[in-house]
């Protein structure tokens, strides 16, 4: 990819040079003018089909803001949009980003920053044209090295709801079930708990190279952080142990790491932290090919499970969007049953997780998988279930909506979630 195509809409003929002048130093940019007009903006949109939308809020934030939701909530414009404004407004900035833009920057004072988020979306997009390409021309390959492997990332927005015992388990079973090559990834970079599921003593982590420059980091320095487990899995860490000092891992490392594991696995399962929205959070979701989001029945993990989501909607693909809920058959609430909950939840879920208390202490405790202290548990048979559709043979499966139930028996479901 030689170039992004991009939009602009000012609010002011200053406002309007300025960001012509900017956009037409940039090589990896394409555009044919800034517009003031919110209607040449949009026949703009339609005859060009844009990469990237820059729309200025600055004295005219009600129009402007429709716009973008407009254009943000359209699932016809497969495009981002950058809000500008004068002022770092917080009222402004929140409302941009509900409606649908994906940056806010202050312009024209931050002019650098703008330029930051177009390379920024200029090389995600290249990534993506690259993959494609690889994905055509690799047809021919070896199966011993399966180029752009499957990406599944698993996060809770609250703690305590068994996300990491979820991943680890569901990477065990791709790798039992069907003989694949599959790589573990726990990116708490704090507390890296898969160390203790999987019994694993790591003398590397992706922290011990956090201070690298990406471009100096090679084959044999990544070999040395993926460590193969006596599982088959192959495992990397982010910390060695809460006591480590190590700067965050930055997104073009984790890039670099995840493009090596892609190459090298089937699929790649990444146990993000939970409730950390942080860069390489986001980086990790918008690149996985799935998302599970795990919760458990309990209103707190469920409220804060459906905030996550609700903001998703914003910025992420929901096509890939999976909701696991774990633990789904122990009591959810006083006086209430799973399913009065779930039909106040408002998204179908994916997968439904048995709870098995004891199996999980067990397995926990001496750092082994699920299935091996106990293959014929409801619970094993539920993650083996999961990793069968994950990996596309149970397209028959559907998911089920409670909310649809109620609407078929005419029964007005108890509202439990705030919101």
């Amino acid at each position: 990819m030689n170039s992004i195509k991009v939009v602009a809409v000012a609010s002011s003929e200053e406002t309007r040079l300025s960001l012509y002048n900017q956009l037409q130093a940039l090589d990896f940019i394409d555009f044919n003018g800034v517009y003031i007009e919110l209607s040449d903006a949009v026949r703009e949109c339609q005859e060009v089909g844009p990469d990237v939308i820059l729309v200025d809020l600055t004295a005219r934030e009600l129009d402007a803001g429709l716009f973008i939701q407009a254009i943000g909530m359209n699932p016809e414009t497969p495009c981002v949009i950058f809000a500008l404004h004068r002022e770092m407004d917080l009222t402004v900035f929140k409302e941009s980003i509900r409606q649908g833009a994906k940056e806010f920057i202050q312009y024209p004072e931050d002019k650098q920053g703008l330029e930051v988020a177009l390379k920024k979306h200029f090389n995600y997009l290249s990534r993506l044209s690259l993959q494609n390409h690889k994905s055509h021309t690799s047809a021919k390959d070896s199966k011993e090295i399966p180029a752009n492997g499957k990406i599944i990332a698993c996060f809770a927005s609250k703690g305590g709801v068994g996300c990491s015992t979820v991943a680890v388990n569901l990477a065990h079973e791709l790798h039992a079930l069907k003989h694949l090559s599959v790589a573990f990834v726990d990116l708490d970079q704090v507390f890296c708990n898969s160390a203790i599921m999987l019994n694993h003593k790591p003398s590397y982590s992706l922290g011990d190279i956090a201070e690298n420059d990406p471009n100096e980091v090679d084959e044999s320095l990544l070999n040395k952080i993926i460590v193969k487990h006596e599982s088959g899995l192959h495992v990397v860490v982010g910390s060695k142990s809460v006591l480590d000092d190590n700067e965050m891992i930055s997104a073009e490392l984790l890039e670099k790491a995840l493009d090596y594991l892609t190459l090298k696995h089937h699929f790649v399962i990444i146990d993000l932290p939970t409730h950390v929205l942080d860069p390489y959070h986001q980086y990790v979701v918008e690149r996985a090919d799935e998302i599970l989001v795990i919760s458990a029945p309990d209103i707190p993990s469920l409220y804060r499970t459906r905030q996550y989501l609700d903001l998703a909607q914003k910025y992420l693909d929901m096509r890939k969007v999976k909701m696991v809920l774990n633990r789904y058959n122990i009591k959810a609430a006083y006086r209430m049953s799973n399913q009065d909950v779930e039909s106040e939840f408002r998204y179908e879920v994916f997968a439904r997780l048995p709870n098995d208390w004891e199996l999980n202490v067990e397995a926990n405790s001496f750092g082994s998988s699920l299935s091996k202290v106990n293959p014929k548990s409801e619970l094993v048979k539920a993650l083996q279930k999961l990793a069968l559709q994950l990996t596309g043979e149970s397209t028959s499966l559907k998911t089920f909506s409670f909310r649809a139930v109620w609407r078929i028996f005419l029964a007005k479901p108890p509202s439990v979630l705030p919101g």
